[in-house]
């Protein structure tokens, strides 16, 4: 049996080479008259796949951009990938080509076909089902803008600055808490699933992600049976849960809807008029709205992670822009309407998305036809990729590109300078959110959650880093930064935001077994001066020239791993106003505990429930 199952094996690896060398010498074939795309050369089979870091593998690319010119192809293991370094280059092919610019690559370790099952409208091909659902996204943004997201963000913050409050430590949690539950009022209109909803995030970014699932590396492992095929099996159980967890959640909105006491959400909207979208199988609604709110849960705490990150770095932006938050709001937090009078809060948003971007590599496109640009070939099929990166270090548009400076937004004497200052700086539109056709639907949530989430903590807080190196430093003293791996992924659901339950919650029972891609393995200690060896062998880099700020997590949303720094309220009537607005909120019921879905330790040993990542 073991020399059959090894056979298979050999025997599938084998094919799926033959068929990769087939589709790569087909794409090499330049029409005559054009050139083909620079880059670097790479080995046989493999292609370029060795000369690019796992970790901080988009630094890499950058610096081939640097070497082969604003758009260069690589060979990753059989697979073209065009890569993008110029915003305008990306313009003219992705956005003025969109019509062959705008199919989304394969993903291979996707059970379902991302491409055709309409299940992930992020990741569907320009067909029918991609048409339909951005429509009803459209409405469903356009609705909840409207609205000014039900205030949903508001007074969620109030939530999030209490634990913070009460247990700085484990800011990641509050931070990814913050958006989770947001993101899940807006979509079934309560937020007692927002733990569920990062793990589904959690799980989906690791079968997406190209340095995450296996199958992903070796394609070939997803056509063998799942008993042959650990990953595969894996794939299978995460989208039957996922499955499961939507249906949930739309028979419950179903339900408050008929006794009239459904809050408004996304749920509510595509219910309300169930035959106007067209959708053509009985899930698809349920799909559209969870991947809306898997795609907020997964992208937009990495923003306000940074600028925690930043503050300590650069701390003389944090008293501009508590000047302007002082001034504008007062003694309160701020709010929707106060937008127009803080271009300074809206500037330093903006610049945390430019200084790390939270998809540093891009959102891919997939080229459907042959195409030509400036006298190169580019070949039906490539992986086309706006490498945010690059294009966020363009040293005209951005001089001083390395280094975190909101003023660039704010002020005449810079290239990136609008006005009015009542609208501008704005991060709606921004290269980040993708270009052409496949612009993100939800850019407005993304700018409402970290107005008020930032805002909210800026308000609040005064943000020092501890005994950490000084970015000004010509070579940074790596091993000082104290990392905390308790704060590496939300790890403690509080009942109320104030005090911890007396049970371990879902988050704790998962993470005490698992580790994630990025994060620490179980067990390991805080450290207050040094770096674990374990954290350096994270990076392929010589740990002295390490930029500290540029330490992420691995997968397709880059994540800075946690570190230690001081978080202050400013002065206790702060805190204490926001504590007594939470409290006031507790008792009118707007804020539920997070609950369980799949019984005992998360469905471990069952269909459904939460997978080792």
């Amino acid at each position: 049996m073991a020399s059959l199952t090894l056979c298979s094996l050999a025997f599938s690896f084998a094919v799926y080479i033959l068929w990769k060398i087939i589709g790569s010498s087909r794409r090499n074939r330049v029409p005559r008259g054009l050139k083909k795309l620079p880059g670097p050369k790479g080995y046989p089979i493999i292609g370029s796949v060795p000369d690019v870091p796992e970790k901080n593998g988009f630094i890499k690319f950058a610096d081939w951009g640097k070497e082969y010119g604003p758009i260069y192809q690589v060979n990753l293991a059989g697979t073209n990938h065009v890569w993008i370094s110029s915003d305008q280059v990306a313009k003219d092919l992705l956005s003025k080509k969109g019509s062959i610019y705008s199919d989304r690559p394969h993903i291979p370790a996707l059970i379902d076909d991302n491409r055709t099952s309409a299940q992930y409208l992020p990741l569907l091909s320009k067909n029918d089902g991609w048409t339909r659902q951005r429509k009803f996204a459209n409405v469903i943004m356009r609705e909840s803008e409207k609205a000014l997201f039900h205030r949903y963000p508001e007074i969620e913050a109030k939530r999030m600055l209490v634990e913070l409050l009460d247990q700085p430590q484990l800011y990641n949690h509050a931070l990814e808490s913050f958006i989770a539950r947001v993101t899940c009022r807006l979509a079934w209109g309560h937020s007692d699933a927002s733990d569920e909803l990062k793990q589904r995030a959690r799980e989906l970014l690791h079968t997406v992600s190209p340095t995450g699932a296996f199958g992903n590396k070796l394609p070939f492992i997803m056509d063998l049976p799942d008993w042959l095929s650990p990953a595969k099996a894996w794939e299978r159980r995460r989208a039957r849960t996922e499955r499961s967890f939507f249906e949930i959640m739309q028979s419950e909105v179903e339900k408050d809807a008929q006794n009239k006491q459904a809050p408004q959400s996304w749920m509510k909207i595509f219910l309300d008029n169930r035959s106007k979208w067209g959708f053509q199988y009985e899930l698809e609604g349920a799909y559209a709205v969870g991947m809306h709110g898997i795609a907020g849960a997964l992208t937009i705490a990495a923003p306000m992670q940074t600028f925690c990150l930043a503050m300590c770095f650069y701390p003389q932006y944090l008293p501009m822009l508590h000047e302007e938050l002082d001034r504008v709001c007062g003694d309160r937090l701020p709010v929707a309407e106060d937008r127009p009078n803080l271009p300074f809060l809206r500037a330093v948003i903006r610049e945390c998305l430019r200084w790390r971007p939270p998809v540093p590599t891009g959102i891919p496109h997939e080229l459907t036809h042959d195409d030509e640009y400036n006298g190169y070939h580019i070949p039906k099929g490539s992986v086309m990729h706006p490498l945010e990166w690059a294009i966020a270090r363009d040293p005209i548009m951005f001089p001083d590109p390395e280094s975190f400076n909101p003023l660039r937004w704010v002020e005449p004497s810079y290239p990136t300078y609008q006005e009015p200052l009542t609208q501008y700086p704005t991060i709606i539109n921004c290269s980040q959110f993708g270009y052409g056709r496949r612009l993100c639907q939800g850019q407005t949530v993304a700018d409402e959650d970290l107005f008020i989430g930032i805002g909210s903590i800026a308000w609040m807080f005064d943000i020092s880093k501890s005994n950490v190196p000084s970015i000004a430093s010509s070579t940074p003293a790596y091993n000082s930064i104290g990392m905390n791996e308790k704060a590496s992924i939300s790890q403690e659901e509080l009942n109320t935001g104030v005090s911890a339950p007396e049970c371990p919650s879902m988050e704790d029972v998962l993470i005490s077994k698992y580790t994630y891609p990025g994060a620490f393995p179980a067990g390991s200690d805080d450290c207050e001066t040094e770096v674990p060896q374990k954290t350096k062998e994270l990076s392929k880099f010589d740990p002295k020239n390490i930029d500290p700020t540029l330490d992420f997590s691995t997968l397709l949303i880059a994540k800075p791993l946690p570190f230690k720094f001081d978080l202050k309220p400013r002065d206790s009537e702060r805190a204490a106003n926001v504590r007594a607005l939470f409290n006031e909120g507790r008792e009118k019921g707007d804020y539920s505990k997070s609950r369980e879905f799949w019984g005992e330790n998360q469905g471990k040993g069952r269909p459904c429930g939460w997978s080792k990542v």
